[in-house]
C-alpha cells in the first residue's frame, strides 16, 4: 500500500513539473552603469545610520544640508570624461570638490570611487543606478581607524536634475 501512494505521489510531482510555462525571450544585454550615473545629481536627503545598533536606528539629518534658499549639494558625473564635480554651500563635504571617477565594475558596481589630486574616496552604491533611474543613494561608512570598526553610515540620497 504505501508503494502505491509512494508512486502516486511521483508520478503527481513529475505531471505538476511538467505543466510550467515555458520561459520565453531573454533579459536583454547587460548595461554600463557608468553611462547610466552620468548628469548631474541634487542632494534631496542625508541619513545618518548607527550600524552597531540592535534596529539600526537612522537619523533624518537632511536639514544640514538642504535650507530654504541656498542651493543643495550637487555632484556632477560625466560617464565621457570621467570628470566629477562637487557644488556644496551648505554642510560638510565627504566627496571632495572634484576629480576623476570611475565604478569597481561597469555592470555590476557596488563601489563608487572618486579620486582627487589629493585623496581617493570609495563610496558605497546604495542601489543600482541605470540610464532611467532618477534617484542614486551613496552610503560613507565610518570606522575607527586603529580597529576597522563600522560605527557610523552617512545615506546621501540625490535625485536626477538633468536628463
Amino acid at each position: 500500500m504505501k508503494s502505491r501512494i509512494y508512486i502516486s505521489i511521483v508520478v503527481l510531482s513529475s505531471i505538476i513539473a511538467s505543466c510550467k510555462p515555458e520561459i520565453k525571450g531573454d533579459l536583454g544585454e547587460t548595461s554600463n552603469k557608468e553611462i547610466g550615473m552620468d548628469g548631474t545629481w541634487e542632494l534631496n536627503q542625508f541619513i545618518v545610520q548607527d550600524p552597531n545598533s540592535p534596529i539600526l536606528e537612522e537619523r533624518d539629518l537632511s536639514s544640514w544640508y538642504i535650507v530654504d534658499g541656498v542651493q543643495p549639494m550637487r555632484i556632477t558625473l560625466d560617464a565621457t570624461t570621467h570628470d566629477y564635480a562637487v557644488e556644496i554651500s551648505q554642510g560638510r563635504n565627504f566627496l571632495g570638490n572634484g576629480g576623476k571617477w570611475h565604478l569597481d565594475n561597469i555592470y555590476a558596481p557596488s563601489t563608487l570611487i572618486l579620486e582627487s589630486a589629493t585623496d581617493t574616496i570609495e563610496v558605497s552604491m546604495g542601489a543600482m543606478v541605470t540610464a532611467n533611474s532618477s534617484n542614486m543613494r551613496l552610503n560613507i561608512d565610518r570606522t575607527c581607524n586603529s580597529t576597522g570598526f563600522k560605527n557610523v553610515i552617512y545615506k546621501f540620497n540625490f535625485n536626477r536634475i538633468n536628463p
